[in-house]
């Protein structure tokens, strides 16, 4: 047998010998996704403000001089409450499980615009909307005893809050008796409310 050319046998040397070429195999982890920014928080709009009633400096000091009522005795669980300089009397009205109403009594001279104003301004307090004349007359009732008066009854909408007032007439001047607070409560008052307000007297 003839040898092979040297020439092939170096070829074949060459391949024979060469390392076998491995693939390097990388894994790149992806990227983590970044959250998306959270939304601003969009601060909650204030409830609005119940609309207060304005008195003129002039009619707070004539207010002043009024002297106080002569009470009742007070129901069984109220109490006197803070001393205010534009009231004259403030009593805390204790309700069914916890809950609780005021009455706040003022006077101003004169008729401090009129049922309607005064009525619808309690109203908008309870998030009500305005109720027009003939609506008033027929929700007005009138309160009997020493200081006759008409008395006014509302409730929010949602039935959380009521107001039971009393606004008399006397003097030139006009008194108002302002029982507000949980529905409960002013609603549970009510009868003791009428009995303290025929047992008072307004000067």
């Amino acid at each position: 047998m003839r040898p092979l050319p040297t020439c092939l046998l170096t070829f074949s040397v060459l391949c024979g010998c060469k390392p076998e070429s491995k693939v390097a195999r990388y894994e790149a982890a992806p990227d983590p996704i970044a959250a998306p920014p959270a939304a601003p928080a969009v601060p909650s709009a204030p409830a609005p403000s119940a609309p207060a009633m304005q008195a003129p400096a002039s009619m707070k000091a004539e207010a002043a001089g009024f002297s106080a009522p002569r009470w009742a005795a007070l129901p069984a669980g109220w109490s006197v409450g803070p001393e205010n300089a534009m009231r004259k009397g403030t009593f805390i009205v204790p309700g069914p499980d916890g809950s609780k109403a005021e009455l706040a009594v003022t006077v101003f001279p004169g008729n401090v615009g009129g049922i309607a104003a005064n009525v619808n301004r309690w109203r908008g307090q309870l998030g009500l909307p305005p109720a027009d004349e003939a609506s008033l007359q027929a929700s007005t009732k009138a309160m009997v005893g020493p200081d006759a008066g008409l008395r006014f009854f509302m409730k929010s909408g949602d039935g959380s809050r009521a107001t039971d007032a009393v606004m008399v007439a006397k003097g030139g001047s006009t008194w108002f008796l302002k029982l507000n607070g949980d529905a409960r409560a002013v609603e549970a008052a009510g009868p003791s409310f009428v009995n303290f307000m025929s047992g008072s007297k307004l000067p």
